[in-house]
């Protein structure tokens, strides 16, 4: 385990980084700055070190572009993931009640999988193991950041850890503590905010007919129905409701659940069989206005959320996290302000991007209008016969239209 464990750490070090939130994206930044052993980091997680009630490692999944996978390959991480998820080897649209579906192939693209589908409890396992064997890594837990102040040369802060209080200093301070942020708000970042009156209701199922690695993405009038292949020949689905329909679905037991999502998701997977435990969110757009303010940097849920139409945000967020480890890697002082400058400015223009495709797509197909529903339904069968707009969407959905840090550079074939 790393040096959280280690009594009279802490105070009076002068850290290179301390990472706020040691979820799957805080630990994911930690796994990415493993082979940096002249960096001395700090993670503040408020969960004990592997606790099963870390919300972010649950039986939930994440859905990986390709452009996430190169990512891992870059931290020597994809070799230990890569038998424990699901490819993604195409991804079919459709419009329920009109015609027009289209198609994604990987073949298209030269790719091995459009994407993969990982449980958030196996991808959690790997980071930790990485984080695990790295000495240069503390982790502080169950810990809890009560204040934070910063000058120019760095940020104080002070974190209650079990029953003492610590005081720790660093020269750049990550936010990556989830959309309800303590390290956001003490540092004063302000937020936007969209709510879209829906919710997301997920759940795992297993289904009659093999998924032979399909992704579906099926759009209704409450919004989109997502299956995605998982392990086991078993399918994470993403159901987004209306909000005022969230609860009455949830209080459905099993039978009369699978009978509801069958009637709006149709048969090309046959008989949904059974289902696994439910979880519900509501859903809205939030984003950072600026992503850093003085030595501190927000990344992940605590800078963005998105809608989880086409899966983006996972993917959206690993991005950040590989910008920020380089930045860490390469500069001796990676909080300095000019650097940070030009964190802010490459990561936002990434994130308004994602933004307008999956709010555009959210706005666009949870319409009722009849003359749009027409308009959308001639759109898919469009981009089903245009070559090139289907090449661009399989872009968008793999990741790679996003501006490349250098670790996905390394990797560009």
């Amino acid at each position: 385990m790393p040096g959280a464990v280690v009594e009279g750490r802490g105070e009076g070090v002068l850290y290179d980084a301390i990472i706020i939130g040691g979820g799957m994206v805080g630990a994911s930044l930690a796994a990415a700055l493993a082979a940096q052993t002249g960096k001395r980091i700090a993670v503040v997680e408020a969960y004990a070190f592997e606790s099963q009630s870390q919300p972010s490692f649950d039986d939930r999944v994440i859905a990986m572009s390709y452009g996430s996978r190169r990512i891992f390959e870059a931290m020597n991480l994809w070799s230990q993931l890569e038998s424990l998820i699901e490819p993604i080897l195409s991804i079919h649209v459709s419009d329920r009640g009109h015609f027009g579906v289209s198609r994604l192939h990987h073949t298209e693209e030269n790719v091995e999988a459009l994407g993969y589908v990982a449980e958030n409890r196996v991808l959690g396992q790997v980071l930790m193991d990485r984080v695990r064997s790295t000495p240069h890594i503390e982790w502080l837990c169950p810990a809890q950041l009560e204040n934070l102040q910063q000058d120019e040369q760095g940020v104080d802060i002070t974190i209650r850890l079990g029953d003492t209080k610590k005081n720790l200093r660093t020269k750049l301070l990550v936010a990556a503590d989830g959309a309800t942020s303590r390290a956001r708000e003490l540092a004063g970042l302000n937020l936007q905010r969209s709510d879209y009156g829906q919710s997301a209701i997920i759940a795992n199922v297993q289904t009659e007919y093999p998924h032979q690695n399909v992704a579906y993405e099926r759009f209704t009038e409450t919004g989109p129905i997502a299956f995605l292949p998982m392990t086991q020949n078993r399918c994470s689905v993403v159901w987004t409701v209306r909000h005022d329909e969230a609860d009455a679905v949830m209080a459905l037991n099993d039978e009369n659940f699978m009978a509801q999502l069958q009637q709006r998701f149709g048969f090309r997977l046959g008989h949904i069989l059974r289902c696994g435990k439910r979880h519900v969110y509501p859903l809205a757009y939030v984003a950072a206005e600026q992503l850093t303010k003085g030595r501190v940097a927000i990344i992940g849920n605590a800078a963005h959320a998105l809608h989880p139409v086409s899966g983006q945000g996972y993917n959206l967020a690993l991005r950040d996290v590989a910008a920020m480890a380089e930045l860490i890697a390469r500069h001796e002082d990676a909080g300095h302000a000019l650097l940070l400058a030009e964190y802010h400015a490459a990561r936002y223009q990434d994130m308004q991007r994602v933004y307008r495709f999956t709010d555009t797509l959210a706005q666009l197909f949870s319409n009722r209008l009849t003359p749009l529903a027409h308009a959308r339904a001639a759109g898919l069968v469009l981009l089903d016969i245009l070559p090139p707009l289907r090449h661009l969407l399989a872009k968008q959905s793999m990741g790679l239209l996003a501006p490349m840090s250098r670790m996905l550079r390394r990797m560009q074939p």
